[in-house]
């Protein structure tokens, strides 16, 4: 839980840049993610329970994908017609996977992000966001993001640090089923 003086700084959050690792951190948003994800709690219970301050890229890259999830427009939990789709599910497994990993976040900012993106996105019918998207892909194995390698990956699913029980290996080894 958010001590009460970093809910009022939820807008104030520290911009990635860094590679450490915040423990602290990446087991909030973890725990978060999965409650968020199985309907226990809202989405603004999940955007406000976040940690507002923290270097670690990891953690931010994992909390922009998570964004993607809901809206913010009104409050709902992520049940019934709002369920995250099971396609989805195993991607959201690969981000907890990764945020309880000690490994460092290694891809590279993307280009096309916030106003930008968004902008390209109506000049050019998506094209351009699109082209970025492809050569920002590239740099590593995508369908193990936001893990770099799919040897990290496959290390870290061999020992996960949850879902070890009742979980088959085969189920989280292939990041696209």
């Amino acid at each position: 839980m958010l001590r009460e003086s970093n809910k009022k700084d939820l807008k104030k959050r520290s911009s990635p840049g860094s590679t450490m690792i915040d423990r602290e951190a990446r087991n909030i948003l973890a725990e978060q993610l999965r409650h968020f994800v199985s309907g226990l709690i809202t989405n603004d219970e999940f955007n406000n329970r976040l940690p507002v301050k923290t270097q670690d890229t990891g953690f931010w890259a994992v909390e922009e994908e998570a964004w993607t999830l809901y809206s913010d427009w009104y409050q709902y939990r992520l049940t019934g017609s709002h369920s995250v789709a099971t396609s989805d599910r195993h991607i959201i497994c690969r981000l907890i996977l990764f945020l309880y990993s000690d490994l460092d976040y290694e891809w590279k900012k993307h280009p096309c992000t916030g106003f930008f993106r968004m902008f390209a996105h109506i000049i050019s019918s998506g094209r351009i966001p699109e082209h970025y998207d492809r050569k920002w892909k590239t740099q590593g194995d995508y369908d193990v993001y936001p893990f770099f390698r799919r040897s990290d990956f496959e290390q870290e699913n061999r020992k996960p640090k949850l879902l070890s029980g009742g979980v088959t290996e085969r189920s989280l080894s292939d990041p696209k089923v």
